[in-house]
C-alpha cells in the first residue's frame, strides 16, 4: 500500500499546468478571471513536501478498484480562490468512476491554499492536480 502511494506522489510531482488565461463565471465569485498561469502560483501549505504527506496521508486506493485491477491516472481541475480555498473540483480524465471519486474526494478535504498573485493581488487560478492509481 505504501508503494501505491510513493507511485500517486511520484506522477502528481511530474506534472505542470497548463498555460493560458479564461474567465469563467461561477456561483461563488461574480464574472472574475480565472487564470491558468499566474506570477506567483498557489502553493499548497508547507510546499510540495507537505503536498506530498497530504497526499500519502489521505489518498485511499479504493477497494472495487484493487479487487479488478484498475490502474491508471485521473486527472483533476480546481480553482484557487483568492482567500486560498478550493472550489469547484471536477475530473478531466477518467479512469473509472470509484477512482474518480477518490480523487475529488481528496481535493475536497485539503486545507486552504496560499493564493496564486498577478501583479501583486490575489486572484484565483485553475490548478490541474493528476492523480495515478498503479498497484504493484
Amino acid at each position: 500500500m505504501k508503494k501505491i502511494a510513493f507511485l500517486l506522489l511520484v506522477a502528481l510531482l511530474s506534472t505542470t499546468t497548463i498555460t493560458a488565461q479564461k474567465t469563467v463565471i461561477s456561483k461563488n465569485q461574480s464574472k472574475e478571471k480565472v487564470f491558468d498561469v499566474v506570477e506567483n502560483m498557489p502553493e499548497f501549505p508547507g510546499g510540495q513536501d507537505s503536498l506530498m504527506s497530504f497526499l500519502m496521508h489521505t489518498v485511499k486506493y479504493p477497494k472495487e478498484a484493487m479487487e479488478k485491477g484498475i490502474q491508471g491516472r485521473v486527472v483533476a481541475k480546481f480553482i484557487v480562490e483568492k482567500d486560498g480555498q478550493v472550489s469547484t473540483p471536477k475530473v478531466v480524465r477518467s479512469v473509472y468512476p470509484a477512482l474518480d471519486e477518490e480523487a475529488l474526494r481528496v481535493i475536497r478535504c485539503m486545507p486552504k491554499w496560499k493564493p496564486g498573485k498577478q501583479n501583486g493581488r490575489e486572484v484565483r487560478v485553475f490548478f490541474t492536480l493528476p492523480v495515478t492509481f498503479r498497484m504493484k
